[in-house]
């Protein structure tokens, strides 16, 4: 792993090597830490579930293994941060400088929040909830939120905290998860063991490792990192004008659309295609490859590939899963509809040859005609930079 900080620990793989496999080898898997990884003993770990105005409900870690099903979801997280260096180049930004492998893609294992949210008393009785004394009226759930909270230490704020709409935790085919497991195996310390929250679709800062406490409540996340932090700043923004803006813009939570050139890297030759067995074109074809990703689930429908910056443009070849929803393999669900896709999506192209002075350009669309821009846009923070990947 490249290190990008020390204290705390952040790193991220080298790009050809993070797209050797479909399912990132956990040994790969970026790290991205706001304070030091705390050490919990599974005996020692619990859960606690606080319903605002309703009860509250702690649990171990062995109840919730066995007592609720179990489900395995392929899902890719990204920090909203990934291409941070692109942005710092046009002007200095706050944050780590990441390079653009700050994305790892894995199948997490463990039981879906709402099963435990639900066992845990909600919703509660109307007439706790109702602002009117009929308790008839349909409290307003779908406006609340699920605000997590992290044990251990952490810059910035008293833990690590985030949270994401109620609404998404409750959507059956959301796939929100309390993780116990990666590739198959228990979470490592450095993410999240023994228990750790994953949001599909969602930017990986919401997606909380170490979880400590879920509170179902009408407002957002208090936290530092839900509101002073994983913004996108107006480009007038700077270090000494940031609280005017602050709570005027939404906190992020769908990734927007992304693709970047993993292979051939700046400087480095071009080998003959062997990673994922693309037919070859010739008898020693040039590949280039990568990956690419969409937020909410959207499917990315195609991956252009220029090798004249931009002048024309080819289709690259898409290889990924038919469909990452856990819904479609739970039985009690088999007869929904889904159309999410929560994995990346790896691309190649082959091509017989190609000028050492060119200049390789990679852009996305999903299903929904969303693409990335051409230049980037710059803000403070330095995230979700998708333009152009060259």
């Amino acid at each position: 792993l490249l290190v990008r900080n020390e204290t705390p620990f952040n790193a991220e793989p080298q790009l050809p090597k993070l797209i050797e496999h479909m399912v990132t080898p956990t040994d790969r898997f970026f790290k991205r830490n706001h304070g030091p990884i705390p050490r919990i003993e599974p005996s020692e770990y619990r859960l606690t579930i606080d319903i605002v105005d309703g009860p509250r409900r702690e649990w171990t870690l062995g109840e919730l293994q066995s007592e609720f099903p179990h489900h395995e979801v392929m899902a890719a997280l990204q920090c909203a941060g990934n291409r941070r260096d692109g942005l710092h180049r046009v002007k200095t930004v706050k944050g780590v400088i990441w390079g653009p492998g700050t994305i790892s893609n894995a199948v997490w294992g463990g039981i879906f929040l709402r099963d435990v949210i639900h066992a845990s008393g909600f919703p509660p009785s109307p007439s706790k909830n109702n602002n009117n004394d009929d308790d008839d009226a349909p409290p307003a759930y779908l406006s609340w939120h699920a605000d997590f909270q992290a044990y251990g230490l952490c810059e910035e704020d008293r833990c690590y905290g985030s949270s994401v709409p109620l609404a998404t935790v409750l959507d059956p085919l959301q796939d929100v998860l309390l993780a116990f497991t990666m590739n198959g195996a228990p979470l490592p310390r450095d993410h999240g063991y023994p228990c750790r929250v994953v949001v599909p679709g969602i930017i990986g800062a919401r997606s909380v490792k170490w979880l400590r406490q879920v509170t179902v409540q009408p407002t957002e996340s208090a936290s530092f990192f839900q509101k002073r932090d994983y913004k996108i700043m107006p480009p007038e923004a700077h270090a000494g004008n940031l609280t005017q803006y602050w709570d005027r813009l939404s906190a992020l939570q769908a990734m927007n659309i992304q693709s970047v050139v993993c292979y051939p890297t700046e400087g480095t030759p071009f080998p003959p295609w062997s990673v994922l067995n693309a037919p070859s074109t010739s008898s020693s074809p040039m590949a280039i490859m990568g990956y690419a990703i969409s937020g909410g689930g959207a499917r990315v429908d195609r991956v252009d590939v220029s090798l004249d910056n931009g002048q024309t443009w080819q289709l690259a070849d898409l290889h990924r899963p038919l469909s990452c929803s856990a819904a479609r393999r739970n039985k009690a669900l088999k007869d929904l509809p889904t159309t999410k896709h929560w994995a990346w999506t790896l691309w190649y192209l082959t091509v017989p040859t190609i000028s050492p002075q060119a200049v390789i350009v990679c852009r996305a669309w999903d299903a929904n005609g969303n693409t990335q821009p051409e230049q980037p846009v710059w803000n403070y923070r330095g995230v979700m930079n998708n333009c152009w990947y060259r």
